[in-house]
């Protein structure tokens, strides 16, 4: 489940069963000591106090029916940082406003905010700074683009010169295709920064920032690792090999995708924990499909003989990107090997 509604009143609940049948993928937590049941309907055995620390990270957003104040109390206490907080939406028991309380951009608690209030035909309260001035956060540029953000605290100050008005400019390695505002403006090849109150960088390159100029670098999802391995190596050698390989590309290990292999090492511990670890999914490649393009690459006679397949790393990374190229060629590492494919219009 997605969403969790919380109401405390029996006004409460009228307007939560309505938000329930609204959206599938919602639950509902009421009072115990109401006498209604339902397949998503949840009671509190105990206070709201108590139920909120099991909650609070279990969903992506959290609709709470009951006043602004109650709410703040109850999770000030588990509030840690806009990266890792879910959505939080507050909705008096009239269902008029719709509080966009937490986690607005990237939560996208000013998203579910608009999309209640207009189920609900209510009023859609959002004080984001960037949306009342119908401007660009900084953290709202790389929800679009599908970017990490690598330092926060850069991203508030860059989003603090957008808002004044003052003009910031963005070099990026990817296509940008959506409008931005009078004051943001997209720097083709010039290195004079003079003109701009902050730069936006976005690549997947490691680079220094310039010192004299608040900048922020956004790291696209656009490098696909190719892993073949010797049975039992574990993950901490992976992942050495991994960040070695992406250093010697000199690219940042946030703009990794995804890791792919070959069918044959699908249940190899290793190579699944060091997914877990980058908190990256794993794409499994059949033989099948590694055997059709193996022609294109430098195989082993060794491999060959052991698996089925000439080669694994780098037909399995380019096998797993989008129409993605290869941008290091296999690198061995004691019993693993690596690949490393680059997405986009990099």
């Amino acid at each position: 489940m997605d969403k969790a509604i919380i109401t405390l009143t029996k006004g409460g609940i009228k307007l939560g069963l309505k938000l329930l049948n609204e959206y599938e993928d919602s639950v509902l937590y009421i009072n115990k000591r109401f006498d209604i049941c339902g397949d998503r309907i949840l009671k509190m055995q105990n206070n709201i106090q108590s139920l909120i620390p099991q909650i609070f990270h279990k969903y992506r957003c959290l609709i709470f029916i009951m006043a602004t104040g109650i709410v703040v109390r109850v999770i000030a206490p588990h509030i840690k940082n806009k990266t890792v907080d879910p959505a939080v939406i507050v909705i008096d028991e009239k269902g008029k406003n719709v509080i966009s309380l937490l986690s607005g951009h990237l939560g996208f608690a000013n998203e579910y905010t608009l999309d209640i209030a207009r189920r609900l035909n209510s009023n859609p309260v959002i004080t984001t700074s960037s949306d009342v001035n119908e401007t660009l956060a900084v953290d709202t540029i790389a929800i679009k683009l599908n970017c990490i953000i690598e330092n926060m605290k850069s991203a508030t100050k860059v989003t603090a010169h957008i808002v004044n008005g003052e003009m910031v400019g963005i070099k990026s390695q990817i296509n940008i295709d959506f409008h931005l505002p009078y004051n943001i403006k997209i720097i083709k090849n010039s290195k004079d920064y003079s003109a701009y109150k902050g730069i936006i960088f976005i690549t997947n390159e490691n680079m220094r920032l310039p010192r004299n100029i608040d900048a922020v670098l956004l790291r696209p999802k656009n490098l696909i690792i190719g892993i073949g391995c010797r049975r039992g190596i574990d993950k901490e050698k992976i992942i050495s090999a991994i960040k070695d390989a992406l250093n010697k590309a000199n690219k940042s290990i946030l703009s990794v995708k995804k890791i792919a292999t070959i069918d044959l090492k699908k249940d190899e511990k290793g190579i699944l924990e060091a997914a877990k670890y980058m908190n990256v999914p794993l794409e499994i490649i059949s033989s099948g499909k590694v055997k059709e393009i193996e022609h294109k690459f430098q195989t082993s006679d060794f491999v060959k003989k052991s698996i089925g397949v000439g080669a694994v790393a780098e037909p399995v990374a380019v096998l797993a990107s989008n129409k993605g190229r290869l941008i290091l060629n296999k690198r061995k590492y004691d019993g693993i090997t690596i690949a490393l494919v680059e997405e986009g219009d990099c």
